[in-house]
């Protein structure tokens, strides 16, 4: 994972432009092996990431095999959240979950094309319908007994 430091970028969030006080960008892999056995997970039990930084800050990655909530069961869910809460201000940030083979995504600028999104405290972002998990058995994206995802970021701090 590099971290690539970069001031005063300007963006928007929907809402007009703000001033970044500094950004940083990095990704993190996600591996399940045992998928078979994960599949079996109740609906919102989860499988998450060790702790990882970028941009200063501490995340996780959280799969849900089997949905988030019943809402979602039957899809694989993903989020990516703060790990701990912090009082900082507030953390932006634009980020692309896909699967490790989805190289088109995981370039810098597919990445900047991604919604600016504002996290504050302990909140998390991501998809509750990431993908069917039917799908997903029927897809290229399982190798094996093995689900690799990655989560691309660019952060910034203001």
């Amino acid at each position: 994972m590099g971290i690539t430091p970069d001031t005063g970028t300007t963006t928007s969030s929907g809402g007009g432009p703000f001033y970044v006080k500094s950004t940083a960008s990095g990704s993190h892999l996600l591996q399940i092996d045992g998928y078979s056995i994960a599949k079996h997970a109740p609906n919102g039990a989860s499988l998450k990431s060790c702790p990882f930084m970028v941009g200063g800050y501490r995340w996780m990655l959280h799969l849900f095999p089997n949905g988030d909530g019943p809402a979602s069961s039957g899809f694989i869910s993903v989020f990516n959240g703060l790990y701990k809460y912090f009082k900082r201000g507030r953390v932006s940030l634009q980020v692309e979950l896909s699967f490790v083979d989805e190289v088109e995504k995981q370039n810098p600028a597919h990445v900047r094309t991604r919604q600016v999104l504002e996290l504050y405290g302990n909140y998390g972002v991501g998809y509750r319908r990431f993908i069917a998990r039917e799908a997903l058995e029927n897809s290229k994206h399982l190798k094996g007994d093995r689900l690799t995802l990655r989560c691309d970021f660019i952060i910034g701090v203001r």
